[in-house]
């Protein structure tokens, strides 16, 4: 078990109950995405049992992995598919982003019909990954959730801000109104 892992802060299955049950309710609905900030996603996994680790950093990995739709092969997306990637960052230790990571992680993206998660290589962002079974693993599923943009830092800002214990802020609407839809994987 890797330093950075043992330095993590415990955190929880709750959050991928909560995003995967956002996203198969949104699914009802033409796969409409309630839209979850930083702040929505730390306070979910806060209080959880669960070892997972808040990370900032750069993540690289082949885009040609990702999943993608086709309907001549729908039941090809049904099981997630793995993609090794490569962390260069920093892990949130007890006061800050202040334990250097750098190593291999498995990217788990999900496909809900014709929407796939999805991300960029070679960009920053601040995530959110779990140890399972010895392995760092972080979900890529079509409505986010587990992933946000690291670049202008303002992820990360929120994430100390609720891991400090001040007000955490929300990106959740009160109602369905402020869903959006994703952008299926062929675009």
């Amino acid at each position: 078990m890797p330093v950075w892992w043992r330095n993590s802060k415990p955190i929880s299955r709750l959050l991928l109950a909560a995003v995967t049950g956002v996203a198969c309710a949104a699914q009802a609905q033409a796969l409409s995405c309630l839209p979850m900030g930083p702040g929505d996603v730390y306070g979910i996994i806060a209080n959880s049992e669960d070892p997972f680790v808040i990370i900032e950093g750069q993540v690289t990995f082949d885009e040609g992995l990702l999943p993608h739709y086709s309907e001549a092969a729908p039941e090809a997306t049904e099981v997630p598919t793995e993609i090794p990637a490569q962390v260069t960052g920093l892990l949130l230790g007890e006061r800050m982003f202040d334990h250097p990571v750098e190593g291999e992680i498995t990217l788990v993206a999900h496909c809900l019909g014709p929407w796939c998660g999805t991300l960029q290589s070679g960009n920053r962002y601040l995530f959110f990954a779990r140890n399972q079974e010895g392995r760092v693993r972080a979900i890529l599923e079509p409505c986010g959730g587990f992933f946000f943009d690291a670049e202008d830092g303002s992820a990360g800002d929120i994430v100390l801000q609720c891991h400090r214990g001040r007000s955490c802020p929300s990106e959740l609407p009160d109602d369905m109104d402020g869903a959006i839809a994703p952008r299926p994987a062929s675009e």
